[in-house]
């Protein structure tokens, strides 16, 4: 094991052995996938991911330690503004003005340009259209007056913020990653470095906490819903999304999924996670994702292909158009069975 870490530029060190659920403690477990290669970003070294036969979450062991795991984020995508892709025709172009009406229209954002008429015309589309664009707003209704003290764990380069703030939310973002928060400050957005629990929030602070896709990069994942349930309002909302173990793109390409990377340490199900929140006094509503299943699939059928690196993998399956007619029998099965979505989207009520 030490020759093989050295030679992968793991340290000892560097690696914790868990040898139990990081989430119900549990040592019963069945190794799930073994010798995972990371495809997209190249971290080194061959990675183990386990089912726990009590709770059924699969976890990475041995995984990077809390003082090593930056490694893994040295070129993480949050470390650019995220630019919106070129509408070079009048069709893409008006699809844009359909999306920023709607989007204006429903959640109060500032988008431009905007077709007249669009948020209606999205109504006459299939609805996991419509509901991309819901998920992108994290399905957060206008805020109301006095309630708009929104904190978004895990910010990154602050995009979802602006937006927010934009719509009249009062944002607030932390983050790990220096470099990623540089980017949110340099458009206005207010953030911190540093853990939730870092910052020391009294109790029943926020009108409403959201994490997109944060939860599975974390060592230990129930503190950090216990901090989100404590710094929350009571009546507040909490808005999560993560990948789902029990998607159909999981289930049909194995090992290859692409959230199998290794910072990825918690990986969970809707059920698993719904029932969590629910035992801390939340009140939890599945949501429905949208097109990006259809993304899952490319990207999943890229590593299955034996393609390599982020360009190859990740943005040429997300970044584009989702409205290609052979996946829309894949997009109607997961709008009818929303457990078995790419992500696990869930909106809560704090009791």
């Amino acid at each position: 094991m030490e020759d093989f870490m050295s030679e992968s530029s793991w340290q000892k060190h560097e690696l914790e052995y868990l040898g139990c659920c990081p989430v119900c403690s549990s040592s019963i477990r069945v190794l799930e996938h073994g010798g995972i290669e990371d495809r997209v970003s190249g971290i080194p070294g061959f990675w183990d991911y386990y089912r726990c036969d009590e709770c059924g979450v699969l976890y990475l062991d041995p995984r990077p330690t809390q003082e090593s795991v930056g490694r893994l984020y040295e070129n993480y995508f949050t470390h650019s503004a995220i630019e919106e892709r070129e509408r070079a025709n009048w069709l893409d172009k008006f699809a844009l003005g359909i999306r920023n009406d709607y989007l204006n229209w429903k959640y109060g954002y500032q988008y431009h340009p905007q077709q007249s008429g669009g948020s209606w015309l999205m109504y006459l589309l299939p609805p996991w259209l419509r509901h991309e664009w819901d998920h992108v707003a994290r399905h957060l209704p206008k805020p109301l007056p006095g309630k708009k003290r929104l904190l978004d764990v895990g910010c990154g380069n602050g995009d979802f913020l602006r937006a927010a703030c934009s719509a009249g939310w009062d944002g607030f973002g932390i983050d790990f990653d220096q470099k990623a928060l540089e980017i949110a400050s340099k458009c206005g957005v207010k953030t911190q470095l540093g853990s939730l629990e870092a910052q020391q929030f009294d109790s029943c602070t926020f009108d409403v906490i959201t994490l997109s896709n944060v939860i599975e990069h974390v060592h230990n994942p129930i503190q950090l819903l216990a901090e989100c349930a404590r710094v929350l309002k009571h009546g507040g909302a909490f808005w999560l999304t993560t990948p789902n173990t029990d998607s159909i793109i999981r289930q049909f390409f194995g090992h290859n999924w692409l959230y199998f990377i290794p910072d990825h340490l918690v990986l969970f199900s809707v059920a698993q996670l719904r029932n969590i929140l629910e035992s801390m006094g939340f009140y939890a509503i599945i949501e429905r994702r949208g097109v990006h299943v259809q993304s899952h699939w490319r990207a999943s059928l890229a590593i299955q292909q034996g393609k390599f690196g982020v360009q190859s993998i990740y943005l040429s399956s997300f970044v584009g158009r989702k409205n290609q007619l052979r996946f829309w029998p894949l997009e109607f099965f997961t709008f009818l069975t929303p457990s078995r979505q790419g992500d696990v989207v869930i909106r809560a009520i704090k009791h």
